[in-house]
C-alpha cells in the first residue's frame, strides 16, 4: 500500500538520469497487468531522447515531458481486441497504473497524460512517434526524479462504498 499511497502526479523533475534497470522494471510492471482474454494488446514506446521528449507535449497541459528524463507511451493494438478496441483501453489503463505504482515504489515521479480518447492528443502522439494506424496511443507517462518530496496520502472515502446494493 505504501507505493499506492505515495503515488502522486509529478510534473517537474531533476536532471538526474533514471537507471536503465529501473526503466526495464517499469516496462515489466506494465506487462504484468491483468488483460481481458489474455489479449495483451499493449505496446510501449520508451522515450529517452531529449528532442523527442521535447516534442511530445500536445498542449499546455502536457508539458512535463520537457523536464522528464524519460517517458513511457502506453499504446494498444486494437487488432487483437475481440470488441474492436473497447477492451484495449481498459487493458492499457491497467498497464498504465502498474507503471505508475512501480515508479512510486522506486521514488520516481510520474504523471498520467491521457492521449486517448482526445483526438488531437492521439494524433499528435501518433505523428510524433510514427505509430501505425491500428495502434492506439493511450497515455504518455513522463518520468524522472521529482523536485519535490512525494508524500503519502490515503484517499479512502467510506461514502463511496455500498454494501450488497446501492
Amino acid at each position: 500500500m505504501e507505493a499506492i499511497f505515495k503515488r502522486s502526479s509529478v510534473r517537474t523533475f531533476t536532471d538526474d538520469p533514471i537507471p536503465e534497470g529501473d526503466l526495464r522494471d517499469l516496462l515489466h510492471a506494465g506487462m504484468s497487468a491483468p488483460t481481458a482474454n489474455n489479449a495483451r494488446p499493449w505496446h510501449f514506446v520508451l522515450v529517452t531522447d531529449r528532442d523527442v521528449l521535447a516534442s511530445l507535449p500536445a498542449d499546455p497541459y502536457t508539458q512535463a515531458t520537457k523536464s522528464a528524463q524519460a517517458a513511457i507511451v502506453v499504446c494498444g493494438d486494437t487488432t487483437v481486441d475481440p470488441m474492436g478496441g473497447a477492451l484495449t483501453a481498459v487493458d492499457c489503463a491497467a498497464a498504465t497504473e502498474n507503471i505508475l505504482v512501480e515508479a512510486a515504489s522506486k521514488g520516481l515521479g510520474s504523471v498520467w497524460y491521457a492521449a486517448y480518447p482526445m483526438e488531437a492528443r492521439m494524433e499528435h502522439v501518433r505523428v510524433t512517434l510514427g505509430l501505425p494506424d491500428d495502434i492506439l496511443p493511450y497515455a504518455v507517462l513522463p518520468l524522472g526524479w521529482p523536485k519535490r518530496t512525494l508524500k503519502g496520502r490515503d484517499r479512502f472515502d467510506s461514502s463511496m462504498v455500498h454494501e450488497n446494493r446501492w
